[in-house]
C-alpha cells in the first residue's frame, strides 16, 4: 500500500514484472510486409512502427495485458449498467472467470480453494469468522507465495494479482457476516432494531460468493470493495438514472498525461538497468539519483491503472451512492441514506446527485504534492487502506501506534 513499500503485500496490488519482449514495431513491421495489398503503404506503416519505438521498450508483455483488460473494461461495464440482477451477477461473474482461466490457467484452482475454505468458515462458525478467515487466507497466501519450494509449477503473475485481491474480499466478507450474526442477537435480546450502516441482509450462499469473487470489476487491479458494496450494485432498482459518463470523463482526463509521462520517464530509465553490472559501476550518488525517476515511473504505471480500473466501475455504476451516504473509499456509505427504489418518481430520482468515493482508490494529486508521510499513505491505494484500518489494525489485539 504505501509507495515506500511496493513488492510486500499487500502494498502491490498487482505484479507488473519488466521482462524482454519482441517488439511491437518489429511484429508491426512484419505483419504489414506480409499482405501484398498494402505494400504500397509501406511508407506509412513504417512511420507507424517508428513511432511503436517507445512502447516495447517501456512495457513488458504483462503489462500490455494488463492494460488491454482495463481499457476492454469500461466500455463492457456500459453493458452491464444496463443489466438487470442476474445479468449483472452471473454475466459479470463469467466474465471474470473467463478472464481469470485464460491469463492463471490451471493456477486458477489457487482462487477455488480460497473461496471454498472460507465459505465452509463462514458456514460452521459465522460468529467467530473474521479471524478463522484472517488465518485461513492468509496461511494459504503463505504458501501460494512459497508454492515452488514444494515442487508445484510457478504461478503466474495475474494469478499473483487475483489471489491477492480474493484474500482482501474473503476477511471482508467473512467480517459482514460476523456482524450480521452479532445483529441478529443484539435484535432478539434487546427486542429493538437498532440501526446497522452497511451491514449485508442475509448470508451469502456459494453462488453469490463464487460471484463476488470472480467479478470481472477490479479482479485484478482494484479497487477493493465489500459485498455489501457488490450487493448494493446487484440491486440497483434504475441504474440508467445513475450518471456515469460526466464522472468518468473527469476521472479519465489525466490518464493520457500520466501514460505519457510513463513512457517517456521509463524510456529513459529503465528499470532494467538497475538489475545490470554497469549500474553498480557507477558512482553512489548517481545510483541514488536514479531512484527518483525510478520512482517516479512505478507512480505513473499505478495511476494509470488505478484511474482505468475506477473508470471501469463508474462505466458499470459500480459503487455509485447518493453523495448524501458520505461514502468512504472501500467502506460505502457512513450515514444512513435513503435509497431509490424502483417505483420513485423519476423526476425527482434524477435530481439526486451521486458520488463514487466508495471505489475511490487513487488521489494522485494529494499522493505527489502531500508534506506528510502519512497523508501520502492516505491518498495512495485507498481502498486497501481502509481495508487495514477495518480489519487489521482496529481488531489487532494490541493496539499499537507503531503498527498503525
Amino acid at each position: 500500500m504505501q509507495p515506500q513499500a511496493s513488492g510486500s503485500f499487500p502494498s502491490k496490488i498487482f505484479t507488473l514484472p519488466q521482462t524482454s519482449c519482441w517488439t511491437s514495431s518489429t511484429a508491426f513491421s512484419l505483419v504489414i510486409s506480409s499482405i501484398p495489398s498494402i505494400n504500397l503503404y509501406k511508407p506509412l506503416c513504417t512511420a507507424c512502427s517508428d513511432s511503436l519505438h517507445l512502447l516495447p521498450a517501456t512495457m513488458s508483455p504483462d503489462e500490455v495485458i494488463y492494460l488491454a483488460v482495463l481499457l476492454v473494461s469500461i466500455p463492457i461495464g456500459f453493458l452491464f449498467k444496463k443489466g438487470d440482477l442476474r445479468i449483472k451477477q452471473f454475466g459479470g461473474a463469467a466474465a471474470g472467470l473467463v478472464l481469470t482461466l485464460a491469463t492463471c490457467h490451471i493456477h486458477t484452482l489457487h482462487s477455488l480453494i480460497t473461496i471454498l475454505g472460507t465459505w465452509l468458515i463462514i458456514n460452521i462458525s459465522p460468529r467467530a469468522c473474521h479471524y478463522l478467515t484472517l488465518g485461513w487466507t492468509f496461511s494459504y497466501l503463505l504458501f501460494f507465495r512459497t508454492i515452488a519450494y514444494f515442487g508445484f509449477p510457478e504461478p503466474t503473475p495475474f494469478t499473483n494479482a487475483v489471489q491477492l485481491l480474493l484474500t482482501l474480499k474473503m476477511v471482508s466478507l467473512a467480517n459482514e457476516v460476523q456482524e450480521l450474526t452479532w445483529a441478529k442477537k443484539q435484535d432478539v435480546t434487546s427486542f429493538a432494531k437498532s440501526p446497522l450502516i452497511g451491514v449485508i441482509p442475509k448470508m451469502p450462499g456459494l453462488v453469490e460468493i463464487l460471484c463476488y469473487s470472480y467479478c470481472y470489476v477490479g479482479l485484478m487491479t482494484g479497487p477493493f470493495f465489500r459485498y455489501r458494496t457488490y450487493h448494493d450494485w446487484l440491486n440497483q432498482p434504475n441504474s440508467t438514472i445513475i450518471p456515469s459518463w460526466k464522472p468518468l470523463l473527469l476521472r479519465m482526463k489525466m490518464i493520457p498525461i500520466f501514460g505519457v509521462f510513463f513512457l517517456v520517464a521509463s524510456h529513459f530509465f529503465p528499470l532494467q538497468y538497475v538489475r545490470s553490472d554497469a549500474f553498480y559501476e557507477r558512482g553512489l550518488l548517481f545510483r541514488i539519483f536514479y531512484m527518483i525517476p525510478i520512482f517516479f515511473v512505478f507512480r505513473m504505471r499505478f495511476y494509470v491503472a488505478w484511474l482505468c480500473a475506477e473508470c471501469a466501475c463508474i462505466s458499470a455504476a459500480f459503487g455509485a451512492y447518493p453523495t448524501t451516504a458520505k461514502s468512504r473509499s472501500g467502506g460505502g456509505p457512513t450515514v444512513e441514506y435513503v435509497p431509490i427504489s424502483s417505483n420513485s418518481d423519476e423526476g425527482g430520482a434524477s435530481s439526486i446527485t451521486y458520488d463514487y468515493e466508495t471505489i475511490k482508490n487513487i488521489d494522485p494529486h494529494g499522493t505527489d504534492f502531500c508534506v506528510k508521510v502519512k497523508d501520502g499513505m492516505r491518498y495512495w491505494n485507498m481502498t486497501v487502506q481502509w481495508w487495514l484500518a477495518q480489519y487489521i489494525y482496529k481488531s489487532a489485539p494490541v493496539r499499537s501506534y507503531v503498527l498503525r
